[in-house]
């Protein structure tokens, strides 16, 4: 429980440390720019369960009672479409995931949101750069 509590508190602080810059919602190819801050929110506040490769070993992940899936492989599971929408909704919390359990995997549009100066739409943009980023990272 001391090792849960430790790892919320973690991801917590992390979300606090963070830069975005907003291309509109949607299914949008990847601008380098938003490619760039996609991977930088990823390195801050999924990498420690997800692993910087995305393939789902972080540092954290043994922590956890579900592994991490491999994020490097959504469009190979997806019969070769990158499903943007869905990955949208998981990592914004519009849409509950099964092997997350009781939501093991922060939902981070309420903590892009508890950001001190962030607005809906600057939250709305970290989750689509964030999404971008993973959409321009899957194997082929």
């Amino acid at each position: 429980m001391g090792s849960r509590l430790l790892l919320c508190a973690t991801v917590l602080l992390m979300s606090i440390s963070l830069a975005a810059v907003p291309p509109k919602p949607g299914d949008p190819a990847p601008h380098p720019k938003s490619t760039a801050s996609g991977k930088a929110l990823f390195i801050n506040h999924c990498a420690s369960c997800h692993g910087e490769d995305a393939k789902g070993a972080g540092p954290a992940a043994i922590a956890l009672k579900v592994q991490p899936p491999d994020l490097t492989a959504l469009t190979k599971l997806n019969h070769g479409k990158f499903p943007y929408e869905n990955i949208r909704k998981a990592i914004n919390g519009e849409t509950a995931v099964a092997a997350h359990g009781s939501r093991e995997m922060p939902t981070w549009g309420v903590m892009f949101l508890a950001i001190n100066g962030v607005n809906q739409h600057d939250a709305e943009q970290r989750i689509t750069d964030l999404t971008g980023y993973l959409k321009s990272i899957q194997g082929k």
